[in-house]
């Protein structure tokens, strides 16, 4: 994984969204218990921002952390480790955020390529986690 200096850490641009939305799941009991045993690291991309967030799960903590998406071999399995990428712009992120896109639209979306999905057995279990901030 990359690693930043200690004065580099801060979270930045999309991911620091992405931070802000994720972080009172450390504090969520239902979570912790649900995850405790789950080791896991996914990578969000909005391919029209600067910066990509990455997810890491680790026994039953979470946390963000943010990495350039350019170049895009920056963002790639190798050099992360990640188990699930989803890609795709920022106003799709938001509409599948505030639930004003329904799966079929993202599936079409992804037969149209205006989604990138790998690891995707894996991404599902990132839509319960999704699913216990409502």
């Amino acid at each position: 994984m990359l690693e930043q200096p200690e004065n580099e850490k801060r979270v930045r641009g999309f991911a620091g969204l992405i931070e802000k939305v994720l972080m009172p799941l450390n504090e969520n009991e239902e979570f912790q218990e649900k995850f405790k045993d789950v080791q896991r690291k996914y990578v969000l991309n909005a391919s029209n921002l600067k910066f990509a967030a990455i997810i890491t799960i680790d026994n039953g903590s979470l946390w963000v952390e943010s990495v350039p998406n350019d170049p895009p071999t920056q963002l790639s399995k190798e050099n992360l480790g990640w188990d699930g990428y989803l890609e795709m712009d920022s106003q799709t992120f938001l509409r599948v955020a505030m639930d004003r896109i329904s799966l079929v639209g993202v599936g079409v979306k992804w037969i149209k390529g205006k989604i990138k999905l790998k690891g995707l057995l894996k991404l599902i279990m990132l839509l319960k986690i999704f699913k216990l901030l409502g």
